[in-house]
């Protein structure tokens, strides 16, 4: 049977309860913003999950890792470190069967977005932690892979609002 969006949101926060992990539940503020979120989760420090209004079938879970000027400075397709790290992301990605977006701002890569769904005919507890597992872990990897390939990048990559802290803390 269909799950609404309410029976998702429900779903999704007992999800969220089991882990006792820090989490809020965003919707009145992101309804204030638009009306293209039905409800939204952040949980723990970076990782984002919401059901999108255009999507009836779906929930996504999101980590968004924002840059300081300093490192975008660095993220341009003529430094050669930046398309070796470009091409591990996307193969890890690929690998683990989650997506990646560059976020710009104008000409500058000002962050990443890392992410995956579950179809809201396969919601339940372990679908859902499968798929945060897995965003949870290629953020984690994106994020060596970048410090990896940029010494002179700063020692953490700024999840959302918070540092260096893993989705669990």
């Amino acid at each position: 049977m269909t799950k609404t969006s309410d029976e998702m949101k429900a779903l999704v926060e007992e999800f969220i309860k089991i882990t006792n992990i820090d989490y809020k539940d965003q919707t009145q503020e992101i309804k204030e913003k638009t009306d293209m979120i039905e409800w939204q989760f952040h949980v723990g420090a970076n990782v984002i999950v919401s059901k999108n209004a255009n999507r009836k079938d779906r929930i996504h879970i999101n980590v968004n890792m924002r840059f300081p000027p300093d490192d975008s400075k660095l993220l341009i397709i003529k430094n050669p470190s930046f398309s070796k790290a470009v091409m591990e992301i996307s193969e890890t990605c690929t690998l683990c069967n989650i997506g990646h977006q560059w976020i710009k701002d104008k000409e500058d890569i000002v962050g990443l977005a890392i992410f995956s769904h579950v179809d809201e005919q396969n919601l339940s507890r372990v679908s859902f932690h499968n798929a945060w597992d897995n965003v949870s872990r290629v953020s984690g990897h994106v994020q060596k892979i970048l410090r990896t390939n940029f010494t002179n990048l700063s020692t953490h990559v700024n999840p959302s609002e918070d540092t260096n802290k893993s989705m669990y803390n």
